[in-house]
């Protein structure tokens, strides 16, 4: 009986032991900062697009269409392919004061994911392959998902100074890009969670 009761305290003095060397164990620290804003602002869309359920819905709908394997093999350097507009109007109405852009946050992780050829783009599910998704800004420069590239729009300020209206446009283009394997046809589809912030 003593000897079970040496075993279990010395298992019960290692255990503790074992923790509180894991909690003292540091290499550094991360500091979260951010803040909380009372900006309440509604998506709408334009071309290109359609948001549901309605305005200040979330979730937008972009058609990419059916595309020719030859044709988004033949894109010279890993060109957009069937390259669609995608306008979304942002009316954050008085909301917005003291704000001045709107950011457009993405995160590919909680979506379909980064491509494994080209992580600075989209992968798809279905059967589709040799292909990825490809997001680009008003300037037509390719956002690099894995860098977390995001979208910038200013926050317009109209309407009168008693009653101020902020909007702004977010005018995106998307469409599918060869990632440099080979191509075979199928479904090709993404999901691409965002996040809208504010500065």
């Amino acid at each position: 009986m003593t000897f079970n009761k040496n075993i279990l305290a010395i298992a019960a003095a290692a255990v503790s032991f074992g923790a509180a060397g894991s909690a003292m164990a540091a290499d550094g620290t991360i500091t979260f900062t951010g803040a909380i804003t009372t900006a309440s602002c509604s998506l709408t869309g334009g071309a290109g697009a359609s948001v549901s359920p309605g305005t200040g819905g979330q979730d937008i709908a972009v058609n990419l269409g059916t595309v020719s394997a030859d044709s988004i093999g033949n894109a010279a350097g890993g060109g957009v392919v069937a390259g669609t507009n995608i306008n979304l109007n942002l009316d954050c109405g008085k909301t917005g004061t003291g704000l001045n852009m709107v950011k457009m946050k993405f995160d590919p992780a909680a979506g379909s994911g980064l491509d494994a050829k080209n992580n600075q783009l989209l992968k798809v599910t279905g059967d589709a392959e040799g292909v990825a998704i490809g997001l680009y800004d008003a300037n037509n420069e390719r956002l690099n998902l894995a860098a977390s590239d995001t979208f910038n729009a200013p926050l317009v300020k109209g309407g009168t100074e008693e009653a101020p209206i902020y909007t702004a446009a977010l005018n995106l283009r998307a469409g599918y890009v060869a990632n440099g394997a080979p191509i075979k046809a199928g479904k090709a589809i993404g999901t691409l969670p965002f996040t809208l912030t504010y500065e």
